[in-house]
């Protein structure tokens, strides 16, 4: 996974915003997670099909973080996400 990478939610993953996080349920495993600020904001992002890249630089910019902190730390949470079914690679 790079920074050129994009992402899709699959189908069994639903998401809804729920007061100031974004609540997933993966309807394969039953499991739910919880998002909240930096994770929240990522998750709008790829949403939208930014790729990770494009999504590190929102993120770099909106809070304040070195644009190479902020891309390590994406890739490590989107492969975080694939790992757990919650995200797919496109």
């Amino acid at each position: 996974m790079n920074l050129d990478t994009r992402v899709a939610i699959p189908p069994q993953v639903m998401s809804r915003l729920v007061g100031d996080e974004t609540v997933l349920l993966d309807l394969a495993s039953g499991m739910y997670f919880g998002l909240d600020g930096v994770g929240r904001r990522i998750w709008e992002c790829l949403a939208e099909g930014k790729s990770l890249g494009e999504t590190a630089a929102v993120i770099a910019a909106e809070y304040e973080v070195a644009e190479a902190r902020a891309q390590a730390d994406l890739v490590a949470f989107a492969s975080d996400l694939v790992q757990r079914g919650l995200l797919e690679t496109s």
